[in-house]
């Protein structure tokens, strides 16, 4: 009675003590009707990995604390692999195994797996045999207990809005958290445009609520579920988010999306080829199909399986949808699938297929990462107040409008690059021009290519509207910007914005001339500098436009 209570599952950690040899793995697999039922991997990196093994072999490692001390004590584990100190037996905390078996200093693995730059920042492969270890697997050598737990309370993210610094726009695919709650939002008009539907075309809701949200403080990361299901978006129907944020929460360092296919996704997986009606005049293709997604003439495409019975797709850029009827039987090398599709010209395409799937599907589609190397996350902020001789923190506007084209600075990171955008958040009514694409305006441009000069306080930078946006805009497709600023950094001194017009050619226009740009926020520091900014100022010869413009900064403050 006892031992059914506590039989292992599938997926759990267990000890086995086999021909007098104790070795930690997990239970692969569970053939209950057989002598030998589990069938157990081992992370050891020793032979043989896999391996059957009779039921009173194994043991739940929650269950054989006496056994697993031992196992920890062995003679290789008197030393940490990675730093070479002997293990004090005075300080047990310090002592720490993975779910391979291997065991370190606290310290050590903790500082091996926070050096992720990329991916999920709470898992990378164990130093010693290379299999995935994740921080919250780690428990104590010597209790067995483990050291780090997820939390519900999301309290360190209170109130916060996190946003693609590419578009910088509210409402595009952005993160809000709010109390207890956590949501990606897809209301701007932008995501339509920028091809942001799910696999069956349609809009994603305008609020996604995450799942299973927790927060751990020790990494400051965040893990939540966004479901798709029914509806599937790039063949998966559960995305798995985890993200890492700066210790002063203004930006996501890294993470990773986890992208799992549909439960039915692998009803289709093979070697598969594609033939046309010969009146088309298409040469037939042959494409390989994996987890429900497959490439073809450079796009990717998914299976809609919200009815399983009859999958479907859409062709890309055309909103063409193709569909079948699935066969009630499973279907054999040499047969055929017929399909419809929405397209006049081309109503029944066949699929033959050819070989079936080649290995086995483990559900993963694939992985979106984030941070510097993936989806760049920014928090949204708004004015923030003047930051006196540096350029970090600050915005310059023009016509004491800030959102018309003004210019704001993020701080500088650890990578050295300075990070900054063009705002049109507040653009009026009727200079509100579309895309020549006739996708909306965009709100927040960043800029690229970036380049600061601090003794020259010199800004270089470029925005590419033709590769970002996909269109040219106001007939521009880019834009180079050279910005001098002033020692105090009240107002932008000199250099020039060059844009470049495909039919056109290009134009210049002067800073400190045809364009003229003052600290948005320096109203009330020049205020409690009296008499004496302006003193300083004329010393230097600026120009009067500026002169005035900083006046009206300071009124209005």
């Amino acid at each position: 009675m006892g031992t059914a209570l506590i039989r292992p599952r599938v997926g759990d950690i267990v000890l086995v003590n086999r021909l007098n040899t104790i070795r930690v793995g997990h239970i692969f697999a569970d053939d209950q009707e057989q002598q030998l039922p589990f069938l157990v991997r081992f992370d050891d990196g020793l032979d043989p990995e896999l391996c059957w093994c009779e039921a009173e072999e194994v043991k739940k490692l929650e269950h054989c604390e006496k056994e697993f001390r031992e196992y920890c004590c062995r003679e290789e584990d008197h030393q940490c692999p990675i730093c070479f100190a002997v293990f004090d037996e005075q300080e047990a905390d310090c002592r720490v195994v993975t779910p391979c078996g291997h065991t370190f200093c606290r310290e050590c693995i903790e500082r091996a797996l926070a050096a992720c730059q990329t991916g999920d920042p709470t898992e990378r492969p164990c130093p010693i045999c290379r299999q995935t270890v994740s921080l919250f697997s780690l428990q104590m050598a010597t209790t067995g207990q483990r050291i780090h737990f997820l939390s519900a309370d999301l309290s360190a993210l209170e109130g916060s809005v996190f946003v693609l610094r590419s578009h910088g726009e509210v409402g595009f695919a952005s993160f809000h958290f709010e109390g207890t709650t956590a949501y990606i939002s897809h209301s701007s008009m932008r995501c339509r445009w920028a091809g942001l539907v799910l696999d069956n075309g349609t809009r994603p809701p305008e609020r996604q609520f995450l799942e299973k949200t927790f927060w751990h403080e020790g990494s400051r990361t965040f893990h939540g579920e966004l479901t798709w299901s029914p509806d599937t978006w790039y063949g998966a129907e559960r995305w798995r988010v985890v993200m890492q944020f700066s210790a002063d929460f203004t930006y996501v360092t890294t993470g990773v999306m986890k992208l799992r296919s549909h439960k039915n996704a692998c009803l289709l997986d093979g070697l598969w080829r594609v033939e046309y009606p010969s009146e088309s005049g298409r040469s037939p293709v042959v494409i390989r199909v994996q987890g429900g997604m497959w490439e073809m003439r450079g796009s990717r495409y998914w299976l809609t399986l919200t009815d399983p019975s009859k999958p479907c797709f859409v062709w890309r850029g055309l909103g063409v949808v193709q569909t079948c009827q699935m066969p009630p039987t499973a279907l054999a090398e040499g047969d055929c699938l017929l399909w419809t599709t929405t397209d006049t010209e081309m109503p029944q395409i066949t699929w033959r297929k050819l070989q079936g799937p080649h290995d086995r599907y483990d559900r993963i589609v694939f992985y979106k990462l984030l941070g510097p190397n993936g989806f760049e996350y920014v928090k949204h902020q708004e004015l923030q107040g003047f930051r006196p001789k540096q350029l970090f923190g600050n915005s310059f506007m023009q016509d004491l409008e800030v959102g018309v084209e003004s210019f704001h600075f993020e701080e500088l990171r650890e990578d050295q690059v300075v990070r900054g955008y063009i705002s049109y958040e507040r653009m009026p009514k009727e200079r509100q021009e579309p895309m020549e694409n006739g996708a909306p305006a965009p709100v927040r441009v960043p800029f690229e290519k970036t380049d600061w000069n601090k003794e020259s306080r010199t800004f270089i930078a470029e925005v590419d509207f033709l590769r970002h946006y996909s269109s040219t805009w106001r007939g521009v497709s880019t834009a180079t910007y050279k910005i001098v600023f002033d020692p105090d950094f009240l107002y932008i001194e000199s250099g020039f914005v060059k844009s470049t017009r495909p039919t056109l050619g290009s134009t210049q226009q002067s800073f400190g001339q045809d364009l003229i740009y003052v600290n948005a926020a320096a109203g009330p520091y020049l205020r409690s500098q009296g008499e004496s900014w302006r003193r300083a100022l004329r010393g230097r010869v600026v120009p009067k436009r500026i002169l005035e413009s900083l006046e009206l900064v300071v009124e209005a403050s």
